[in-house]
């Protein structure tokens, strides 16, 4: 950005095409509702229940969380349960509800990775070859992760090892609290598969559309992307997000710039792209910012979700 100057800054902020910039939020405003109507329906079938505007505003508090405290993107999730079982939702379904939609959100945002890592090498194989690794690593670390909770709550072995329950009682957890948050887990994994399914399908939808979000924002800008370039920019978001620096100021500035000089964009670009992610990263962490100030504490008001999908409800019937 320094290089670029102050001039190319100006000029880039200046020029911004309103109308594009609005059907940008149009099409976030689709994203975050399909992650609270997702989130929902892991939530019923965990066996508890919240409003569509309780789930809305503890996902935007939870996005605000983890963009503004070091915790790469994650920092939030614990608030997004806190803030459900602040509303009366039972602290078991809150927590595995929300371990449950995140792990499935991480898996969907692997393949989506793969996919932009094989765009990219059209134009730069060394750079992402590169990249590759980190993305082969995340998604064996999250399939491990998967598998051993999968295996501990199946076979009843608990969460957390006996030997670490004084020091959760410390932190305020409590056995209780362990104890439902299993059984909700078990209900999920093992008497929800149709419901998992729809869960990870959506997931990926929601990624096409954030991939659809970027090259209209970049067009706001009047920077015409190629697939290459614009699989680049959503790279260097996913590894600024992914590091653990509070509002990625200066990784994702910095990550935009090295993805635009890998794809042969130049200064311009690099500038446009910077600028892009930051507007979008401001415009998903100021609505849940100012949730948490006015409205966070509000009752189970709102409108319903929408449902059922595939093995939606409480019990524990497995789908056939």
């Amino acid at each position: 950005m320094q290089r670029a100057g102050p001039a190319t800054i100006a000029d880039t902020l200046a020029n911004v095409d309103l109308r594009r910039l609005a059907l940008c939020i149009a099409i976030e405003s689709v994203i975050f509702t399909g992650y609270a109507v997702r989130w929902g329906w892991v939530l019923d079938a965990a066996g508890g229940h919240a409003s569509f505007g309780r789930l809305l505003g503890a996902r935007l508090a939870g996005v605000a969380a983890g963009a503004l405290t070091p915790g790469a993107k994650i920092g939030g999730e614990p608030l997004r349960a806190l803030l459900l079982a602040e509303a009366g939702v039972p602290a078991g379904p809150a927590i595995a509800s929300v371990v449950v939609d995140r792990g499935l959100e991480l898996l969907a945002n692997v393949a989506f990775a793969g996919g932009y890592c094989a765009l990219f090498a059209l134009r730069d194989a060394a750079g992402a070859w590169r990249v590759v690794p980190v993305v082969v690593a995340s998604g064996l670390a999250l399939a491990a992760a998967a598998l051993l909770l999968r295996d501990r709550v199946g076979r009843g072995a608990g969460l957390v090892p006996e030997r670490f329950l004084p020091a959760l009682e410390r932190l305020g957890g409590t056995k209780e609290v362990l104890a439902s948050t299993e059984a909700s887990l078990r209900a999920l994994l093992f008497g929800r598969r149709r419901l998992l399914l729809a869960v990870l399908v959506t997931a990926l939808v929601l990624n096409a559309l954030v991939f659809a979000e970027y090259a209209v924002l970049l067009a706001a800008f009047d920077a015409r992307a190629t697939l290459p370039e614009l699989a680049g920019v959503l790279l260097g978001v996913g590894i600024a997000h992914a590091l653990p620096v509070p509002g990625s100021i200066g990784t994702l500035e910095g990550a935009q710039a090295a993805f635009a000089r890998a794809a042969g964009g130049g200064a311009a670009l690099a500038v446009k792209a910077a600028t892009a992610a930051r507007l979008r990263d401001l415009l998903w962490t100021t609505p849940g910012m100012l949730w948490l100030a006015t409205g966070a504490r509000g009752g189970q008001g709102g409108p319903r979700l929408p449902g059922p999908v595939p093995g939606h409800g409480a019990s524990l019937e497995v789908d056939g």
